[in-house]
């Protein structure tokens, strides 16, 4: 049963802003926008009842300089950090002033790069950032950082949001030993040792220090193979980290796709090379239609089904390319051109086309493993919409194990899509050397390359009580000095759903037109 403050008139969600990180290699960028939608959200008539819910990866620890597995101890002062940050004070003070206008209603979702939130002691310095000492303001906030989500209700129909985490091995929370490390802190004792999972080792481990000298790496669509095939080729010195990330990731997918279908029974994969661990990895049949039935594992089983075979005939990646006839097939080629010190662009350039001929990565109505995990999870089975986060992508799919509709809230980060016209010979040429560049300076400087999508999911009910739904683009922020505007987004074309009321439920207030976005007081900043 949903409590009577979580019934709403109107909820919008947006996930992945991954506040934080090193100066200059910070993804977010778009904090007088997202202050401009809150403002916007606040000023909505009083008589309705607004929810805003921030589903997972509000921060990210894990883009520290001095990351760690879990900062116990250190976490609230990199939350201070990322307080006084110019680039996200604007979200950070616009929220403040949402939680001070009635009939508003603050979500905190957890993500997986976000972890040290459930902590209480960091839990109460983001509060007192938010609310200072108002009891009231304090009233709008729910926290839900125990993996349940936020639930909440708008026109009667059950709206659940989570994170995404919770359907991906890579990344699950272990919100057992986090109460163990919260009763540590809390007494005045040591913290226990952090067992991270496999999707945090691998951004402290590998890719933060690959970050360093690429930054495109947070921002590639899709990163399984095309960030592997792109760093190989523009940096030598990858090879070594690459090589690390790829046996994981090999191991991992092989491990899950052996545990959900059995289809290599006992037979092991076996220790594998460098190399060979690339060629897994980056091998351009990875990239399938999703099979139209509900999937029984990861992303990965059936390249890593035909790589074994492989494998068990000998074959190794050189194998793949007939350096006679100058054919270049993905990673062989590109392999062959660092070890004989020619330009690996075209091979990059070839092997990219390759790999995005058919993908869907941006395709909103692409079903992939998150909807299909989360959609047969027994905690979605009751809800009318399922709102995620997590990957990063847009989704507006209709439920297939219940009523309703899910959708992915995307991310506010910079993303990367290479487009046919990119993967011309002409117009590869300075994508390349922008990639090489090392900066997001580079990448921001060619036309196209870099995306800003701003998605916000929105449910409301309408006078007649019906539930709409639809993704949304946040508009840009407006000029300093600007007046208000009248809107703060667009519509995505072809996502607008709608549900009927379920009978006997109740009604509030009807739609109003929202009013102009208005400039609330800065509320008095709490730090401590």
């Amino acid at each position: 049963m949903i409590s009577n403050e979580n019934q709403l008139d109107e909820l919008h969600v947006v996930s992945d802003l991954h506040l934080g990180g090193i100066q200059g290699h910070q993804i977010f960028n778009q904090g007088r926008a997202l202050a401009a939608l809150i403002d916007h959200l606040g000023a909505a008539p009083a008589r309705r009842r607004v929810g805003l819910v921030l589903n997972g990866d509000i921060v990210d620890f894990l883009a520290d300089r001095n990351a760690t597995y879990l900062d116990p101890l250190g976490a609230a002062d990199k939350l201070r950090v990322i307080f006084e940050d110019p680039a996200f004070r604007p979200v950070w003070d616009a929220l403040a002033r949402f939680t001070r206008v009635p009939d508003r209603v603050l979500a905190l979702v957890l993500g997986n790069h976000d972890v040290e939130l459930a902590l209480p002691g960091v839990r109460e310095v983001l509060l007192a950032r938010l609310c200072g000492q108002d009891e009231e303001a304090l009233g709008r906030v729910r926290i839900a950082m125990d993996g349940d989500g936020y639930a909440c209700e708008v026109g009667g129909q059950r709206v659940l949001c989570m994170h995404g985490n919770q359907a991906d091995p890579w990344n699950p929370v272990d919100f057992e030993a986090l109460r163990e490390v919260s009763d540590a802190v809390a007494t005045g004792r040591k913290p226990p040792a952090w067992e991270p999972n496999a999707g945090t080792r691998l951004v402290i481990d590998v890719m933060n220090p690959v970050k360093v000298d690429f930054p495109f790496v947070d921002l590639l669509k899709p990163e399984t193979a095309a960030v592997p095939a792109v760093l190989l080729a523009v940096g030598v010195e990858q090879q070594a980290p690459l090589a690390k990330f790829a046996r994981i990731v090999a191991r991992r997918l092989y491990d899950q796709g052996r545990l959900a279908t059995g289809f290599l029974g006992s037979k092991a994969i076996g220790e594998l090379t460098d190399a060979r661990a690339l060629e897994l990895l980056i091998r351009p049949a990875t990239w399938q239609e999703p099979a139209p039935r509900r999937a029984t594992a990861w992303e990965g089983v059936d390249w890593l089904r035909q790589a074994t075979e492989d494998d068990a005939r000998g074959h190794r990646p050189v194998d793949l390319v007939d350096v006679s006839a100058g054919e270049t097939l993905g990673f062989g080629g590109l392999l062959l051109d660092r070890l004989q010190g020619r330009d690996p662009r075209e091979n990059l350039r070839e092997a990219l086309v390759t790999f995005l001929k058919r993908d869907r990565t941006f395709d909103v109505h692409a079903e992939d493993v998150t909807f299909l995990q989360l959609d047969g999870l027994e905690e979605t089975a009751s809800a009318d919409w399922v709102i995620a986060g997590h990957t990063h992508l847009a989704r507006r799919l209709p439920r297939r194990s219940g009523r309703g509709m899910y959708f992915n809230c995307g991310t506010w980060i910079r993303l990367i899509q290479l487009t046919a016209a990119m993967l011309t010979p002409e117009g590869f040429r300075p994508v390349y050397q922008a990639l090489r560049a090392g900066t997001l300076e580079a990448l921001d400087a060619i036309p196209g390359l870099v995306q800003q999508r701003r998605t916000v999911v929105a449910i409301w009910v309408d006078e007649e009580g019906t539930v709409h739904g639809e993704l949304r683009s946040a508009l840009e922020a407006p000029e300093e000095g600007a007046p208000p505007r009248s809107r703060a987004w667009e519509p995505v074309e072809g996502t607008r759903y709608q549900l009927p009321r379920r009978r006997g439920a109740g009604q509030r207030a009807p739609l109003e037109p929202a009013a102009p976005a208005v400039t609330a007081p800065a509320a008095e900043e709490t730090t401590s």
